[in-house]
């Protein structure tokens, strides 16, 4: 499938990779993922929601390009996951300067959670060092800049429910990637 860039050196990576669950895109600086955007049905609607996300950082959707090798290679992931097939994405590092330290935490909880499997708000809490902070743990995964990289859909309400999901599709979207890591 083709993916649309043109090769910079702009301080800040974008691509935008069409997959067979939509169109993802993605930001990068230094190495390192700013956003992820996951399901939208064209590729504007991820360039809009990708500015959405990272506004301090003042994109603009015609200059910005993935050239580096860990841009590539987080393409093809994010192909290859859309796809159902299983990918690490344990091995890129994702930008935390806007997290407080119980937010740090979270992250940490859900990126050791194994594709397939899910935990509640409560055992990610539980995880994170502060019990009773399910709620918190909710807000949190509802303001993920970097769903897939950080697995939020793989958090659920108590009791097995869906609880939310913010990318296009909602629950259903949700669902739809919990049934692929599945597979």
């Amino acid at each position: 499938m083709p993916v649309s860039t043109d090769c910079l050196t702009d301080v800040v990576e974008v691509a935008f990779v069409p997959t067979e669950l939509g169109w993802f895109g993605f930001a990068m600086s230094d190495e390192t993922v700013l956003a992820v955007t996951i399901g939208d049905n064209s590729e504007q609607a991820s360039r809009r929601r990708l500015r959405q996300k990272l506004t301090e950082h003042n994109l603009s959707s015609e200059t910005e390009a993935a050239c580096s090798e860990t841009a590539s290679r987080l393409k093809q992931d994010l192909q290859q996951f859309a796809a159902g097939e299983t990918v690490d994405f344990g091995r890129y590092k994702v930008s935390d300067e806007h997290l407080t330290e119980f937010q740090k935490k979270v992250r940490r909880a859900v990126r050791k959670i194994p594709a397939g499997k899910t935990l509640s708000y409560a055992e990610v809490a539980q995880r994170a060092g502060s019990p009773r902070a399910a709620r918190a743990v909710g807000n949190v995964m509802a303001q993920n800049r970097t769903p897939i990289v950080v697995p939020c859909h793989r958090v659920l309400a108590s009791g097995g429910q869906w609880g939310g999901f913010t990318a296009p599709g909602g629950v259903d979207f949700k669902r739809r990637l919990l049934d692929l890591e599945a597979n």
